[in-house]
């Protein structure tokens, strides 16, 4: 007698998995920027530069120059030209006084003061390159900088996040099974 056999066959379960990501939908609006710009202004106003002329020598050389100058020049030289002239008759005297000289003096003198002349007396001023004195006078500019600024606003957006949810399916995809099977069995006695 054959004993029978018994045949077992399994079947795993499956399980199906389906999922779906969440998925995000961001929108920004761009900053907006508002400039305003105050420009930097600079001033610089410049005074006239000044010349000035000093003609008075020059005027003096030319014709004496003014009244009282003239004058004042002509006044100022007699101290010197009245002591020239005492030592000169000082001088005539001594000649005239000294026994050791034994020709005329009278005759020496007179032609020497004939050739002399009158005295040197100098009315005008003395003529140089250098007469006219000129001062030129350069004002420094008053420079004023008005600096400028720059301001600047910003605003900002927030972002807009709209978020669409996933989801995950879970579902039996094929069931566990056990299938018992008998092989040949022998049912005669």
């Amino acid at each position: 007698m054959k004993l029978p056999y018994i045949q077992a066959q399994s079947q795993k379960g499956l399980i199906g998995i389906d999922s779906r990501m969440g998925q995000y939908d961001i929108q920004s609006k761009s900053a907006d920027i508002e400039v305003h710009t105050t420009p930097t202004s600079i001033s610089a106003p410049t005074p006239m530069p000044e010349l000035y002329m000093n003609q008075d020598r020059m005027w003096a050389a030319f014709n004496g120059g003014k009244p009282e100058a003239f004058i004042n020049r002509i006044y100022s030289q007699m101290p010197s030209i009245a002591q020239q002239g005492i030592a000169k008759i000082v001088e005539k005297g001594n000649q005239m006084g000294d026994l050791r000289i034994k020709q005329n003096p009278f005759p020496d003198m007179a032609f020497r003061e004939i050739s002399q002349g009158p005295p040197q007396v100098q009315v005008f001023g003395a003529a140089t390159a250098h007469n006219v004195d000129i001062e030129f006078k350069i004002n420094r500019p008053d420079v004023k900088v008005n600096v400028g600024s720059v301001d600047i606003q910003v605003q900002t957006h927030k972002p807009e996040i709209n978020y669409q949810r996933g989801d995950v399916s879970v579902y039996m995809k094929q069931y566990p099974s056990v299938n018992f099977s008998v092989a040949e069995m022998d049912v005669r006695v």
